[in-house]
């Protein structure tokens, strides 16, 4: 009626599972990772809208570049 497991069914099993708890991770990490940077370069806390926004990553993209002008050539 039931078949035994290889072990290697098993150990496929488990490393499927490892894989998906790692990518589950690293995707909170990432995330939190990203909401920093945009909250340190807007000035604000970004909603879960602005995150996948392209419109906001193209603002945040802006002030880096200016920020970054501004620290290699000094205020005006």
């Amino acid at each position: 009626m039931f078949e035994a497991l290889d072990i290697f069914d098993i150990l496929d099993s488990l490393f499927i599972f490892v894989g998906m708890i790692a990518a589950a991770i690293s995707g909170w990490i990432i995330t939190g990772q990203v909401q920093q940077r945009m909250k340190k370069t807007l000035g604000r806390k970004a909603t879960d809208l602005e995150l996948a926004s392209l419109r906001t990553w193209m603002e945040v993209e802006n002030e880096e570049k200016l920020r970054e002008a501004v620290k290699l050539t000094g205020p005006k």
